[in-house]
C-alpha cells in the first residue's frame, strides 16, 4: 500500500466546520422563503379505527388558513416511507396509502394544514372534525399472532407480514449440532431504540411553474424524489431534492418523514410550507430503529472451538406499517455469516404487523441486534469448552478469501487479529479476566466481543454511484457528488482522496451536493457506503482526469503521456524531473487557448463496486457490578478497528467515539415504551427517555489498525455505522465475568440486573 501520501491519512479540519460553529449553516428548520407557511398535521387517537366523516370546513374557513389537504385532494396510490425499497429490483412491501380511511397506530395522519402561523394552524387542527368507528387493537407480537385477533391490514391473515422464511443458510445444521461438543441456545429480546438527533423532524416544499422542490433531511436524495414523484404522479423531472446540512441522521434520512405532506400542502396552498415536528412528535411520528422484538439463535462448538453450526430466528414487530422491518431482519442474519467459519448455518426470520409505530433504520441496521447475541453466546460457549474467549475469535474468525456477509461475497481483508491483540494488552485482559473482586457488593469484570461488517450492500441491494469532477482555469476543481450531508465527515474525505489523486491541495477541491438538479444519480448515505463506494467512483473520475491533463502536458513537453507522472501540481517525466511543468499551466490553457483548441474539462465517473472489503472490529469492557442495586458502570471502553486506511484519522476516531455513546445506550439505558393498554408512545421526550451523556462515558480509546484495503479507495474501508455494535455484548460479558449470569435482554437496566442476580441465588 502506497504510504507517501500528501493529503490522506492527514488530520484536517472538516471542510464544514466554519459554517456550523459560525451559526452560518443552513438547516431544513433555518430554511426560510417568502411568504412561507407553517404546516401542521392532525393525528389519530386511536390505535386502530375507521374513519366515517372528516369535516374540514371550519378550518378551511378560518383567516389565515390556505390549505387543508385531505384524502380528497391526493391520489389513493399504495407508498412506503422506505425509499430503500428501490434498491432491490421487486422491492420491499408497499402497504401505505397517503390519508388512507383506516387508521393503524396512535399517531397515524388524517389531515393537514397550512396557515400564515402556528397558532393558526394549530387552531385549525382543532377546528378539523373527525367521526371514527373504534376498532380493537393489537400492541405485540404474541396477541398479533394469537387466533382471533384483529387483523391489522385485511389482506394479511394471522398478522404475518412475513412467514417463517429460510434465508442464507447452507450445509447441514441438525448434522452440525450432532458433531458439535457443545451446544448453547438462548432467547433475546432487543430495543426499538430511537435516533435521537438534535434537529426534530422538519422539510420545506414549494410548488411553482409546474415543478416542486423539497428541502428535505434525507440521506437517500435521488430515490427520495422518486418516492414524492410517484405519490404526486409527476415526472421525476418536475421534482427537486434539496439537502441542507441534516442535524439527525442516524439512518432516519433513510425514509420519508414529512416531506410528502409539506409537498402537498405546497402544491394546494401555491405557497411554500414548512411541517417542523415538536419533540414528542418526532419521537412519536418519526420511524425508530428496525424492531427485531425476539431473536432465538443455538450454537454448537466442537472442543477445540471449530464452529460446528449456528441456528437463528429473528422476529420483527413491523408496527402498523411494514416499511424496513423485512430488510432489518434480513441484514441482521446476514451479518452472521461473515464473523466466523461456522460449517453449517440455518436462519429464518419472520414479521408480523401491531398497531404501533413502524420501524425505519438506526445505524448499525440489523447487526446490533445480531452482534449482543451471538457474541454472547460465543462466550457462553467458550465458557464450557475451558476457552479463552480471545484466543476463540483469532483462531475461528473467517480471513481473506472467505465468505463474506452475504452468499457470493468474498473478503478481501482482514485485521482482526491485530484488533484483538491490541485491544487484549490495553485493557489488561491477563491480568483481570475472571480475576475480578468476588467478595462485597461492588463487583469487577472484563468482557470483549468482535464483528466484521460491510462497506457497502453489494451484491444484495443497488449500488450505484457517480462523481463528476468540473476544473476551473486556476487548476482548482468541483467535486460534484451526492452522499446525505449527517456531518459525518465524508466531504472532507472525498476531498482528500481527489486531492491525493489529482495532486493539488485540500482546499483545491470544491464539492458541490444537496441538489438533484445539480448531482448524478447516487444511493445515497446508508449501509457504510460513503467512503468506499464513493471514494472509489471519485478515484475513477481522477484516473479519467489525470489521463486527460497528461495527454495536454504531453504536447508542450514532447513526451508521450504514459512517461509522464503528475504530483504537487507538476506534470513530469518519471525518469527526468526536471522536464515538467506547472499542473495550473495545463488548466488554464484547457480554458483559455486561443488557437481554438480549448475544452472545460468536466469528468464523468460510474462505478457500481462488487467487492466485499469488510471493517473488522473488537470492543473491549471493564465494569463494576453493584450486586445490591444491579446498577451497572462501564469504568473503560476500548475499540480497535480495522479501516484499511483512515482518509482522515480524526474523523474515523470521531465516528468511533460518537457510535460508542450509541452502543453504550442501546446496551444500558435506550428503551422506548409503547403503551400496552393504547399502543401510544409513552417515551415521547428525553424527560422520557434516556440516552447516554458525557457523565455516561467512560474512560475510552478509539484505537485504529491500517493493514490496507486492495479494493479500497487508498486502502480505506467503513466505520460509518461500527462503531456502536460490541458494546452490548461485550457489556454484556463483562457482567458475567463480575457477578456470573447471563443477561439475554437489553437495554440492561438495574431493574433486570438486580432480578437476575436474585434470580441466579434463588
Amino acid at each position: 500500500m502506497q504510504m507517501d501520501m500528501r493529503v490522506v491519512g492527514k488530520r484536517l479540519p472538516l471542510k464544514e466546520s466554519y459554517e456550523k460553529v459560525t451559526g452560518k449553516a443552513e438547516y431544513c428548520t433555518t430554511v426560510a422563503l417568502p411568504g412561507m407557511l407553517v404546516g401542521k398535521i392532525l393525528r389519530s387517537p386511536h390505535a386502530h379505527a375507521r374513519i366515517l366523516n372528516l369535516d374540514i370546513s371550519k378550518a378551511e374557513s378560518m383567516p389565515g388558513v390556505k390549505a387543508v389537504l385531505s384524502a380528497r385532494d391526493v391520489q389513493k396510490r399504495i407508498y412506503t416511507l422506505n425509499v430503500m425499497t428501490y434498491q432491490l429490483p421487486d422491492g420491499e412491501p408497499q402497504d401505505m396509502i397517503m390519508f388512507d380511511d383506516v387508521v393503524r397506530y396512535v399517531g397515524d395522519p388524517v389531515a393537514a394544514v397550512a396557515a400564515i402561523n402556528e397558532e393558526i394552524a394549530r387552531k385549525a387542527l382543532e377546528a378539523i372534525e373527525v367521526q371514527y368507528e373504534v376498532l380493537p387493537a393489537i400492541y405485540n407480537i404474541e396477541d398479533a399472532v394469537r387466533e382471533g385477533a384483529p387483523a391489522v391490514h385485511e389482506p394479511v391473515p394471522g398478522n404475518v407480514l412475513i412467514p417463517a422464511t429460510p434465508v442464507f443458510c447452507y450445509g447441514e445444521v441438525e448434522k452440525g449440532f450432532a458433531e458439535s461438543d457443545v451446544v448453547v441456545e438462548g432467547t433475546y429480546q432487543t430495543s426499538k431504540q430511537i435516533q435521537a438527533g438534535l434537529e426534530n423532524a422538519c422539510s420545506v416544499a414549494d410548488f411553482r411553474s409546474g415543478r416542486l422542490t423539497v428541502w428535505s433531511q434525507t440521506q437517500l436524495p435521488h430515490m427520495a424524489r422518486r418516492m414524492i414523484a410517484h405519490l404526486f404522479d409527476l415526472p421525476e423531472t418536475r421534482v427537486r431534492i434539496i439537502q441542507p446540512y441534516a442535524g439527525c441522521g442516524f439512518g432516519a434520512g433513510t425514509d420519508l418523514c414529512n416531506e410528502h405532506y409539506a409537498a402537498g400542502l405546497a402544491i394546494k396552498a401555491g405557497a411554500p410550507v414548512k411541517v417542523k415536528y415538536y419533540r414528542n412528535e418526532d419521537f412519536s411520528n418519526r420511524i425508530t430503529r428496525e424492531h427485531i422484538v425476539r431473536v432465538d439463535m443455538k450454537v454448537g462448538l466442537q472442543k477445540d472451538g471449530t464452529p460446528k453450526a449456528l441456528q437463528a430466528k429473528y422476529v420483527g414487530d413491523a408496527g402498523a406499517y411494514a416499511c424496513k422491518i423485512g430488510s432489518g431482519c434480513g441484514v441482521a442474519l446476514a451479518s452472521n455469516i461473515t464473523e466466523y467459519e461456522f460449517e453449517n448455518m440455518h436462519q429464518e426470520i419472520e414479521a408480523i404487523y401491531t398497531n404501533h409505530l413502524s420501524c425505519g433504520a438506526m445505524r448499525g441496521f440489523g447487526g446490533m441486534q445480531s452482534s449482543f447475541v451471538r457474541e454472547t453466546l460465543i462466550d457462553e460457549a467458550c465458557e464450557k469448552i475451558g476457552m479463552d474467549p480471545i484466543e476463540f475469535r483469532k483462531k475461528h474468525h473467517r480471513g481473506v478469501g472467505g465468505l463474506g456477509w452475504f452468499p457470493m461475497t468474498e473478503i478481501t481483508s482482514c485485521g482482526l487479529d491485530e484488533c484483538l491483540e491490541i485491544g487484549a494488552k490495553k485493557i489488561g485482559w491477563k491480568d483481570k479476566w475472571r480475576k475480578g473482586q468476588k467478595d462485597g457488593p461492588l463487583r469487577r469484570g472484563v468482557g470483549v466481543a468482535a464483528m466484521g461488517w460491510l462497506s457497502g450492500a453489494q451484491p444484495m441491494l443497488l449500488e450505484h454511484t457517480n462523481a463528476t469532477l468540473k476544473f476551473n482555469n486556476d487548476g482548482g476543481c468541483s467535486l460534484i457528488v451526492s452522499p446525505g450531508n449527517l456531518g459525518q465527515g465524508i466531504i472532507g474525505s472525498l476531498s482528500q482522496i481527489a486531492a491525493e489523486a489529482l495532486g493539488i491541495d485540500y482546499d483545491d477541491v470544491h464539492v458541490v451536493l444537496g441538489d438533484t438538479d445539480v448531482t448524478g444519480f447516487d444511493i445515497g448515505t446508508h449501509a457504510s457506503r460513503g467512503c468506499y463506494c464513493i471514494g472509489r467512483a471519485v478515484m475513477k473520475a481522477c484516473g479519467m482526469a489525470r489521463e486527460k491533463f497528461m495527454q495536454r502536458a504531453a504536447t508542450k513537453l514532447e513526451a508521450p503521456a504514459y512517461a509522464l507522472e503528475m504530483r504537487d501540481k507538476k506534470i513530469y517525466l518519471k525518469d527526468d524531473p526536471s522536464r515538467s511543468v506547472d499542473y495550473r499551466e495545463i488548466a488554464h490553457d484547457l480554458i483559455y487557448n486561443y488557437e481554438r483548441n480549448c475544452e472545460q474539462l468536466v469528468i464523468h465517473a460510474t462505478l457500481e463496486p462488487t467487492e466485499f472489503a469488510p471493517p473488522w472490529q473488537a470492543g473491549f469492557a471493564e465494569v463494576e457490578v453493584d450486586s445490591e442495586t444491579g446498577v451497572v458502570t462501564l469504568l473503560n471502553w476500548i475499540t480497535v478497528h480495522d479501516i484499511g486506511r483512515a482518509i482522515n484519522p480524526t474523523v474515523v476516531e470521531g465516528q468511533l467515539e460518537g457510535g460508542t455513546a450509541q452502543g453504550v445506550g442501546f446496551a444500558l439505558f435506550e428503551d422506548p415504551i409503547i403503551s400496552q393498554e393504547n399502543g401510544a408512545m409513552l417515551s415521547d421526550g428525553f424527560d422520557k427517555y434516556k440516552i447516554a451523556t458525557a457523565l455516561d462515558i467512560p474512560r475510552h480509546e478509539a484505537i485504529l489498525v491500517e493493514l490496507g484495503d486492495p479494493s479500497g479507495p487508498y486502502g480505506a474501508k467503513s466505520v460509518g455505522e461500527a462503531g456502536l455494535f460490541l458494546q452490548a455484548p461485550a457489556i454484556s460479558n463483562a457482567i458475567y465475568d463480575a457477578v456470573g449470569m447471563r443477561l439475554r435482554e437489553v437495554p440492561m437496566t438495574p431493574e433486570r440486573v438486580l432480578a437476575a442476580i436474585k434470580n441466579q441465588k434463588r
